[in-house]
């Protein structure tokens, strides 16, 4: 069964569906009931007008396996806060639900049912532009509150989401569905995002009215000088303008970029930084006015402070966020964030105790000084709380990506050295190894070295990385490391190309499997998504490549879901599936296998950031929760038996140190 509703509220979307679909202004204008069966063709469409549901309805949804629909979450909050409350829906048990976008993800196609089924090229689309007016006419209030009550723009809106309802079968019978594994991991993840999580109030105001105070002043020491030419450090286009026209040549070249080839000039934040760093070193000339806009852009353009505005908006009455976690947002289906974003919150943060005393000055009235966007961008984690009498237990695993890939290459040799740091941590660790066999004595490269090279990255890879951390080193250097690492980690590199030849031999040879290392195995299905290639991997997960297609030369393509054609393309833009990609995805898909084994590890987990948990628990029995925690996160799963983990909890009372 499929089911979509449309509605209506005084609530913007954007505070997040909880907020939105629990706020008293919320009614249904319309629901779309229809069968997932293909040779069933019953429809229901219900108004609020017909008062109760049609008997035959209620019988359909007690027998029905799932109640389907795309993104899901919404669906069920406006039948559980609405139709439940409202209109004496059925209580329907969570376990039913199911979401087709969570479908179409682990697919690795687009997640709007607009892109979905305009890439499968589906019989029935979404009526993407009808949708959007008649949701301004009827769904959004007038500016006085109320909203509008054309009879016959609410017959056409009943008409939208029967649109939308059989879009969504298309979606559903022509992808893969969710094994029950991906249902149930799915399902955890909405409970976590039942959850929520809780936000300091007082702090994301104090840190949001000081944001807007120092924007104002940013924005007026910027107008005085370029004279009125820019007036805010968020005119890009306006502020490359005015400095082009006023550096050298030289000045100039530091702020070319390369984007699909193109040629383009930046003011990013790496560009920022690698300028202004040459300027005071004095390796750089610019007229002093630039500089100082520079220096302007490089306070005011902390965008993570909107963050504080964010959380404000989507707190529901008990100080929580909800629904901030998407399920196999990824194509490796590891986890990413919406609403506030967690996954891209600054990792620098304040410690609790200077929060605290931040805290403390900004509601004495004390005006903060020096870097106050970057200040404020440090509190960012700390303004996630626990309820009171509460605490935070946060526990990450140590290089978890550094551990698995050789654990799959099957690289014993540098699995013991993880082995021997863990057992003791005073020996060297894998940074300080990796500059070790590059033949240098500095951390800092050992960690570029891991971070960049591990998924076929040359010398380029390594030196985009090594700008993240204030490394520059000559291209000759960066090319003897890069050779020294792989020669030192051989078992690493066959395995990239390992299954490059797997996938390719696969592709030549539909439905038959080829296997790597005894541990992945690739199939090229013909019959899925117009043809996908399928790598299987030892957790159980499955990798769709949809869409695939090889080459006379042996490059393999297929469609990328994150990447939006324009309006008049006819084709769904493609990607290629070098060596390295397939050792990254294969690589996080597994790590994402075990965060997501790990959720189940408790009820109290309510926040988990790329490889980290958090879990909120009473101040008293944190002490037992905690080593239970860390033992079973350095288990490994059955399936990656004699991968070494590590993973050492802390406790806080805010997130972050």
């Amino acid at each position: 069964m499929i089911l979509d509703f449309e509605t209506r509220s005084r609530c913007p979307i954007e505070y997040g569906v909880d907020k939105y679909a629990s706020d008293a202004s919320t009614d249904i204008l319309c629901m779309v009931v229809v069968m997932d069966d293909p040779a069933d063709n019953r429809r229901w469409v219900w108004t609020p007008a017909d008062i109760s549901l049609p008997d035959d309805l209620l019988e359909a949804i007690e027998a029905a396996e799932f109640i389907r629909a795309h993104n899901a979450r919404f669906d069920q909050a406006i039948w559980e806060f609405v139709g439940v409350n409202e209109y004496g829906f059925p209580e329907i048990p969570v376990n039913k639900w199911y979401c087709t976008s969570a479908q179409a993800r682990v697919n690795a196609m687009p997640a709007s049912l607009d892109k979905a089924t305009r890439a499968l090229d589906s019989k029935f689309r979404k009526a993407k532009d009808e949708g959007m007016r008649l949701i301004k006419l009827l769904s959004i209030p007038n500016k006085d509150g109320t909203f509008n009550e054309n009879h016959n723009e609410l017959i056409n809106m009943a008409a939208y989401c029967v649109k939308d309802t059989l879009a969504t079968k298309d979606l559903f019978l022509n992808t893969r569905q969710l094994s029950k594994q991906e249902h149930d991991d799915w399902l955890v993840s909405e409970r976590i995002n039942d959850r929520g999580i809780r936000i300091d109030l007082q702090l994301a105001q104090l840190a949001k009215d000081h944001a807007a105070e120092e924007a104002a002043e940013i924005g007026a020491d910027l107008t005085k000088l370029t004279d009125g030419a820019i007036t805010k450090p968020t005119q890009h286009i306006r502020i490359k303008k005015w400095v082009l026209e006023r550096v050298t040549p030289e000045f100039e070249e530091f702020m070319v970029v390369y984007k699909d080839g193109v040629r383009k000039h930046s003011l990013d934040k790496s560009i920022r930084a690698e300028l202004l760093g040459r300027l005071d070193e004095d390796m750089l000339h610019c007229p002093a006015e630039v500089h100082a806009v520079l220096e302007c852009l490089e306070d005011g353009s902390n965008s993570s402070v909107a963050k504080f505005t964010k959380m404000l908006n989507m707190a529901q009455d008990d100080g929580r966020v909800r629904g901030a976690f998407m399920y196999a947002g990824a194509s490796t289906l590891r986890f990413t964030s919406r609403g506030l974003q967690l996954h891209n919150f600054k990792r620098d943060c304040m410690t609790v105790a200077d929060t605290e005393q931040m805290k403390q000055l900004m509601q004495a009235g004390n005006k903060l000084t020096g870097a106050v966007m970057d200040t404020l961008g440090k509190m960012l984690r700390p303004t996630l709380i626990p309820a009171d009498g509460h605490v935070f237990i946060v526990n990450d695993w140590s290089g978890i990506e550094n551990r698995y890939l050789p654990w799959l290459a099957g690289d014993e040799a540098k699995l013991d050295r993880f082995r021997a740091h863990d057992a003791d941590p005073s020996t060297k660790d894998s940074y300080e190894l990796a500059a070790e066999d590059a033949g240098l004595d500095d951390r800092q490269i050992g960690k570029v070295i891991e971070l960049s090279l591990g998924f076929g990255g040359a010398a380029g890879a390594f030196s985009a990385m090594a700008k993240n951390y204030g490394v520059f080193l000559p291209e000759k250097e960066t090319i003897r490391i890069v050779k020294a690492f792989r020669r030192k980690n051989a078992p690493i590199v066959k395995f990239w190309y390992d299954l490059k030849k797997a996938a390719v031999k696969a592709m030549r040879h539909p439905n038959k499997k080829f296997k790597v290392n005894g541990k992945i195995t690739y199939l090229f299905d013909p019959d899925l998504i117009d043809g996908s290639l399928l790598c299987y991997l030892p957790c159980g997960t499955t990798l769709t490549y949809p869409q695939a297609r090889i080459s006379g030369d042996e490059e393999i393509t297929a469609l990328k879901a994150n990447w939006t054609p324009g309006a008049d393309d006819k084709e769904w833009p493609r990607y290629t599936l070098w060596h390295g990609l397939l050792a990254e995805n294969v690589t996080q898909a597994g790590c994402a296998s075990i965060l997501r084994r790990s959720l189940a590890f408790s009820d109290q987990i309510v926040m988990h950031v790329h490889d980290e948990l958090v879990l909120e628990v009473p101040e008293n029995i944190a002490h037992d929760v905690s080593p239970r925690l860390q033992k079973f996160m350095e288990t490994p799963p059955p399936w990656a038996k004699g991968l070494p983990l590590k993973a050492v909890p802390t406790t806080v009372t805010r997130y972050g140190k």
